[in-house]
């Protein structure tokens, strides 16, 4: 596969790289890159400007591509006509950060101790950022390597709603791979993870409009329609107390594990540290107390959470005793591989309207679930790869969370690989005030990704 020389070599530009690693890193993260709302289109131009430059310094081919919202990067570098081309996918869009728990200015990123503070440092650009530099050392030492295509999205935190038009207004000159990489996913505990399923989402609103002005509620209280209190018990009949959904068409999706997800999952329960859990969660209370059931409904189980209210009343302390005339009910469901968004957002129309007809279902856009078997080779060789990086073998996980663009990449691509290799840590806080990356984390990072990218290559070699 390589020389003898070739792991001590990786190991030491791994390390030597890493002053201009962390410029680069600090550079990004100064760009407050933030997709929601429109306060920030300037620095999502910015970032992607950034971006394109970054990949050409390192021999891509790269280009700025507009979209129907903001923009998206590709960088193409073909060092064999005839070897496979393989895709790179991150994000280069961030969180909002106005938490008031941030220690320090979010976009003012902080080195300390090995560690860059500010938001989008682990979320998404320190674990881009190891792809790139993995892919110049291979493309420097002239080691076997795949043609790479590196696919950056600037909406992934909005739910990438303008990626499958991109991919499909772009496909005639987007190359068509053989497998999808991406780095977007967390540790599980202290050991490397390789993600092999992830669920989808989609999003409604509940509405129930049932007058057109406030009304007292001792003059009308008890003889008209309270939207709020009705929309809450329709609710309490969606999910119960248990956080089971009891909407029969989701209710019945086959969540079952073959054999080999069976043994991924008891691998990963096995070493579950339970109380961390517990701490990561601020003290919550568990629907469940065995590990397995915990993970099995954080992964492998549909779910629905209520967020929140508008038309409601939420001010601490004070209490306007009238009836609102409208109300809506913010909703999500995670949901699992064989779960349709659209077919999804049907069956909630159908559940409420049986049992109150006035309250309309308003789609806020879903995305599939994703799934790679275990069996598949490119996840064989991401398993040596990270345990060449890591230092360990890595653990199959599944997600709770989704990312957009990934049932996007499968509906153009059918049936190409999707492998994910975590860089980042629990405790580096995503989506969460003074996020964080460990460069140690960025530094193995390397050493996996250009080995995994090294292995790869040899899958195609006679």
């Amino acid at each position: 596969m390589h020389s003898p020389a070739f792991l001590p070599d990786l190991l030491d530009y791994s390390q030597s790289c890493m002053p201009e690693y962390t410029k680069q890193l600090l550079e990004m993260v100064s760009i407050p890159s933030v997709s929601a709302g429109t306060e920030h289109h300037a620095d999502l131009k910015k970032m992607a400007e950034y971006a394109r430059d970054l990949l050409a310094k390192y021999g891509f081919t790269a280009k700025v591509v507009p979209t129907k919202g903001s923009p998206a990067i590709v960088g193409l570098m073909e060092v064999d006509p005839k070897a496979p081309w393989i895709t790179v996918y991150n994000h280069m869009d961030v969180q909002p950060a106005k938490e008031p728990q941030w220690k320090t200015s979010p976009f003012e990123p902080l080195l300390k101790e090995g560690i860059v503070i500010g938001r989008g440092s682990t979320d998404d650009k320190g674990p881009a950022l190891s792809i790139v530099h993995a892919i110049h050392y291979l493309k420097s030492r002239n080691i076997p390597m795949p043609n790479v295509q590196v696919i950056y999205e600037t909406e992934e935190e909005i739910g990438s709603p303008n990626f499958g038009a991109f991919l499909d207004d772009n496909k005639g000159w987007l190359k068509d791979p053989e497998s999808i990489l991406i780095s977007d996913t967390i540790f599980e505990g202290e050991h490397p993870a390789i993600t092999y399923k992830l669920k989808g989402m989609q999003r409604v609103e509940l509405e129930l409009v049932s007058g057109s002005k406030d009304l007292h509620s001792g003059i009308f209280g008890g003889a008209v329609e309270n939207p709020l209190s009705i929309l809450i018990s329709v609710l309490a009949k969606m999910v119960n107390e248990k956080g089971d959904i009891l909407i029969p068409e989701i209710a019945a999706a086959n969540s079952s594990l073959n054999p080999e997800e069976e043994k991924a999952l008891s691998e990963v329960a096995s070493i579950f540290d339970l109380d961390k859990f517990t701490k990561d969660s601020g003290e919550a209370k568990r629907y469940a107390e065995d590990i397995r059931e915990i993970l099995m409904r954080i992964w492998h189980k549909p779910t629905l959470e209520i967020h929140g209210f508008s038309g409601a009343q939420h001010e601490i302390g004070v209490l306007k005793s009238a009836i609102s005339p409208s109300v809506r009910a913010k909703v999500s469901l995670r949901l699992i591989p064989g779960l349709e968004p659209k077919a999804i957002v049907s069956a909630i129309q159908s559940f409420v309207k049986s049992i109150h007809p006035g309250i309309e279902v308003h789609d806020l856009g879903g995305q599939k679930a994703s799934f790679t078997p275990l069996s598949d080779p490119f996840l064989k060789e991401a398993s040596v790869a990270c345990t060449v990086g890591f230092g360990r073998p890595p653990l199959f996980t599944g997600c709770g969370g989704t990312i957009g663009a990934i049932p996007q990449f499968q509906r153009v691509w059918p049936q190409r690989a999707v492998v994910l290799i975590a860089q980042s840590l629990m405790s580096d806080g995503y989506h969460a005030p003074n996020e964080q990356f460990e460069l140690i984390q960025g530094q193995r990072g390397i050493v996996a990704l250009a080995t995994y990218l090294n292995r790869v290559s040899g899958m195609f070699r006679a």
